[in-house]
This record gives structure tokens, sequence and C-alpha cells, in this order.
């Protein structure tokens, strides 16, 4: 068993025939969007996490990787090194391709393609930690686990800005697919309030 929380069941949503309005974004991190009488509020960060897993576990056994054009070196704690020295052919599969250099210092030379380039050590040190963890995990799971630090590091960040057409694609996917329910580590990506609760709220009604 993995050593972080069940993630939720990504049971099916009913898919969302009715036209949307989106309204903007508050706080660089929650998108708004209007549907009938309900305001949607939209994690940015936990849909295109989401969105990110599945395209990636959807690659099946390899994940595409992109070749750096200059090859760089990562300082790591010998420890967190030997961790993924050990599982280079995983990591073959998610993308990465690493050479030993020795002392903990080992040399990238391929990134999984979804992943932007500045992301690469942070992604590659947070995998290092999981491993170090020594969780017995089956191999699907352990690379469920690693896939969702790849979409993790890979996604829009809270905080910031989004460009209006990257709003509008996100919005488009969570109200029309059946899986985006739930980031993969079990945060909801989506929470309502109608029309009827907000005026609640001013007290128009009772």
């Amino acid at each position: 068993m993995s050593s972080q929380s069940a993630e939720p069941e990504q049971t099916a949503l009913p898919l969302q025939t009715a036209a949307w309005r989106v309204v903007g974004e508050v706080l660089d991190t929650y998108i708004i969007a209007e549907q009938d009488e309900t305001v949607l509020f939209i994690d940015k960060h936990a849909a295109h996490e989401r969105i990110n897993f599945e395209r990636l576990m959807a690659q099946g056994v390899e994940v595409t990787g992109q070749l750096l054009l200059a090859p760089h070196t990562l300082e790591l704690d010998p420890d967190e090194a030997a961790a993924l020295l050990q599982e280079q052919a995983l990591l073959r599969t998610l993308g990465y391709d690493l050479d030993d250099l020795g002392g903990g210092t080992v040399l990238l030379r391929q990134i999984p393609a979804d992943l932007p380039e500045a992301e690469a050590d942070a992604s590659l040190s947070e995998i290092a930690a999981h491993l170090q963890r020594g969780v017995k995990d089956s191999p699907e799971n352990l690379r469920a686990e690693l896939l969702h630090t790849i979409a993790c590091k890979a996604a829009i960040k809270g905080g910031w800005h989004t460009e209006a057409a990257e709003r509008d694609y996100l919005v488009e996917q969570v109200l029309t697919r059946s899986d985006l329910k739930y980031c993969p580590h079990g945060r909801p990506i989506c929470v309502t309030l109608t029309k009827k609760q907000l005026e609640k709220q001013f007290k128009r009604i009772v």
C-alpha cells in the first residue's frame, strides 16, 4: 500500500450540456464560470494536474520524453541519487534519462515531454523522496505515484496569471469530461454555489 492516502474514486459525472460562461479569475487561482443559476469555482491547478495525469496514464507503458539541448548536472543527497539510480529502468519509462557522475551528482539528459525544464530538478527530487520512503508497492501503483509528481510539476500553478484562452480550455474540459472530479492528491477540482445559496447569504430570501 502507498504511504499516501487513497485517492478518491473518479466516479463518472453527468456531462454538462447547458451553456456556460467564463466570468473570470480571482486570486490568480480560481476560475469563475456561470451555468444556469449556478456559479462554479474551478481550481485551475487541480484541474490541469488531473488533465495532465490522465494524459500521461493514457500514453501506456512509456511516457514520451524530450532530449535536453544542454544536459545539466543535478546535485543530490547521495541517498537520493542512489534511490534514483536504482530505478533507472523505471525512470526511462517515465521520460527521464540520467547518468551517475558519482558523489550524489547525476547528469540529466532527458525529461518528460510535458514537463517544463525549469521543473525537472524539483520533480526528480520529489521522486527520489518517494523512492526513499521505501514504500513496498506494486510497479503499477508506484508508477502512478510518480506520474502524480510529474503531472503536478507540469501543471499551471496557483498564483500564476492565466490567459483567457487557457481558462476557457480548462473550464470546457471540466464541464464536458466525466473523469475530472478530483486532482490526483484528492482535492476537489470544482465547487459550486447556487443562486439560492447566494441569495440566502445576502438575506434576499429566507
